[in-house]
């Protein structure tokens, strides 16, 4: 059986609060809880995950004839939105199981809302209803706001006081330690959109700025593409991580065959990519930096003390204890060898930022001094957020639960060539490791299959590995 099967539901819920009491045998009452089970009649069901985003959204297509559920008044027969009726917030518990893993949203803070009245289309004795859902997490968190103002402290333990008052739910593993501080004033905002704004002011203890906040299975995550690179290529050479025979980098390496892709049933392609690949976007970011146009002047002016500076500078970063790490196969000496003359740099720079700071408002006190200079981190956060979305490539797989954004997957894509294929199977220049940075888990009647959407920052194969 292949993981492209159709889809099995083993949970498939939808909860309504009831507004009274007096529902007959046609439903199962759970307290002030009206619980309908619709796995028998879902058509469709589409789960989403992205590093833009801090909530997992979903959505479902059901089709009713309408001996769904019965009416509050009368237990009249009607279909799930008309009979229930679907309103809006109503809670819907999930599990779906394929071959690898399963799609299981069934606990107190991990489960969906419907976000509104579903779209619809009534013919004759059927109806098809479109309904959209979202993270019960994103619902609850719009009705706690970030009240408090926090003290000076890392900006990654400020982040979990956030999730923990909010009643978010995290792994401490999921929250990258910042090596930077700073004075946060909630203005009781939502904590999601809190949070958000500190990704860009983040720098990690070893490495460039830039961190995404993000939700999937597991909670919420505050990562930098630094750590997530770090950790998704370590794994797939780490022993602890292979098991006794089917290891993560197996689970997590997918290859691009013209004459592998056309059976969906059979278990021996589950591995393989199922369409042509399609490359969004294909840029050579690093001979930019090679050239120095990541050369930016940097103008600053302390409102307090008077001082004004003025530097060029060049983001990205060669030195030891804060290397830019790649997914792909830099050539170091080519960035080294950088024949620019100091004279010329400072005529040559792509582009000027200028920051008024104020000496003090981030830290604890009266003080001149500056907790967390955006000199420091928002040039290199947005030359980082830019680099890894140098290449950006689709790919539709067999479903696989395993897979989350955020992860690092290895793409091998079939080397186009009229010399024998043997001496050398795969394209070196396009196959290597990406970042996940979207995921849909697709579900049908007949087959289960999911799309990521990949990023990276250089062509090729690490060589570290």
């Amino acid at each position: 059986m292949s993981a492209a099967g159709p889809a099995n539901y083993r949970v498939f819920k939808v909860l309504k609060r009831l507004k009274k009491n007096g529902f007959r045998e046609r439903h199962e009452e759970v307290g002030n809880i009206k619980e309908v089970d619709v796995f028998g009649k879902v058509v469709g069901l589409n789960y989403y995950e992205s590093l833009y985003s801090p909530m997992v959204t979903a959505s479902f297509l059901q089709q009713d004839v309408g001996g769904t559920v019965g009416d509050q008044k009368d237990d009249f027969a009607g279909t799930l939105k008309d009979g229930l009726p679907i309103e809006g917030f109503e809670e819907v518990l999930l599990k779906v199981q394929t071959t690898y893993g399963s799609v299981d949203w069934r606990g107190k803070k991990r489960r969906f809302v419907i976000t509104g009245s579903p779209f619809n289309i009534d013919k004759g004795n059927r109806q098809s209803a479109y309904f959209p859902m979202v993270s019960i997490n994103a619902i609850k968190s719009s009705s706690k706001p970030v009240k408090r103002i926090y003290d000076e402290a890392k900006i990654s333990d400020i982040v979990k006081k956030i999730l923990k008052e909010a009643e978010l739910p995290f792994k401490n593993r999921n929250i990258e330690e910042t090596e930077n501080s700073m004075k946060i004033d909630g203005n009781n905002e939502n904590p999601l959109d809190t949070i958000l704004k500190l990704c860009p002011k983040s720098v990690p203890v070893n490495g460039d700025p830039g961190y995404f906040f993000f939700e999937n299975s597991e909670g919420f995550n505050f990562k930098s593409i630094h750590g997530m690179i770090n950790e998704g290529v370590r794994r797939f050479t780490d022993r602890s991580e292979q098991g006794s025979a089917f290891g993560y980098g197996q689970r997590h390496t997918y290859v691009y065959k013209i004459g592998l892709t056309a059976s969906l049933d059979k278990n021996t392609n589950d591995f393989n990519v199922l369409a042509p690949p399609t490359v969004r976007r294909d840029q050579d970011q690093m001979n930019a930096i090679k050239m120095g146009q990541y050369n930016v002047r940097i103008c600053s002016r302390n409102i307090v003390t008077g001082e004004v500076n003025e530097k060029i500078i060049n983001v990205y970063n060669n030195s030891t204890d804060k290397k830019t790490v790649t997914l792909g196969n830099i050539n170091e000496d080519d960035v080294n060898n950088d024949q620019t003359s100091e004279a010329d740099k400072k005529q040559n720079y792509c582009r000027t930022y200028s920051y008024v700071i104020a000496g003090g408002e981030d830290s604890v006190g009266v003080t001149t001094s500056i907790a967390n200079n955006p000199v420091n981190y928002h040039p290199k956060a947005i030359m980082r957020y830019g680099l890894i979305h140098a290449q950006l490539v689709n790919i539709v797989v067999p479903h696989n639960a395993e897979l989350t954004v955020g992860e690092v997957i290895r793409l091998n894509i079939e080397n186009i060539t009229q010399d024998n294929k043997i001496e050398k199977e795969f394209n070196e220049h396009r196959s290597g490791y990406y970042l996940i940075l979207h995921l849909c888990h697709s579900f049908t009647t007949d087959n289960s299959f999911t799309s990521l959407t990949l990023a990276r920052d250089e062509y090729g194969i690490a060589r570290r590995l």
